[in-house]
């Protein structure tokens, strides 16, 4: 008899062992399955970040470029004045055809504000006004007020 409840508890012992695997083991797939859960929302967000980034970046590159604010005053009337002399024109630049190395030759124009300006004039058409140069980022009133005896259409 002793023998028959060493061996019913035996068995007893050896089903909650078994008991506590299966539990262990769904425990772990469960948390598994979370995380798997919390990879997929955080892809989903990085990918929505990336199509953002993709779709603002054609737009964004012409701007990337900001001046440098640490010059002195008596430095940036010196480039200033400089810039003004070496980009004296001879004639008027029409808008509607020029080319990025033609508009460059405006004062406060470089490569990108080139590049802009033909970028607007291909997707918009040709432009109607010298004032159109205002719809374009980074050129304001000043510009024009300083070109407008060299810009024509």
């Amino acid at each position: 008899m002793a023998m028959l409840h060493k061996m019913i508890a035996l068995r007893q012992l050896s089903l909650y062992w078994i008991q506590i695997s299966i539990l262990c083991l769904f425990s772990s797939m469960l948390h598994a399955q979370q995380f798997d859960h919390s990879y997929q929302s955080w892809k989903t967000q990085q990918q929505a970040h990336d199509q953002r980034l993709k779709a603002s970046s054609s737009t964004a590159d012409y701007y990337l470029g900001k001046p440098s604010l640490q010059n002195t005053s008596a430095t940036s009337k010196q480039s200033s004045s400089k810039n003004n002399s070496s980009k004296k024109l001879g004639s008027k630049i029409n808008l509607n055809t020029a080319s990025t190395q033609e508009l460059q030759q405006l004062n406060g124009i470089g490569e990108k504000k080139a590049q802009a300006i033909v970028d607007y004039r291909n997707q918009n058409g040709q432009f109607r006004s010298v004032n159109d140069l205002l719809n374009i980022k980074g050129i304001g009133p000043k510009f024009i007020e300083k070109n407008k005896s060299n810009l024509g259409l």
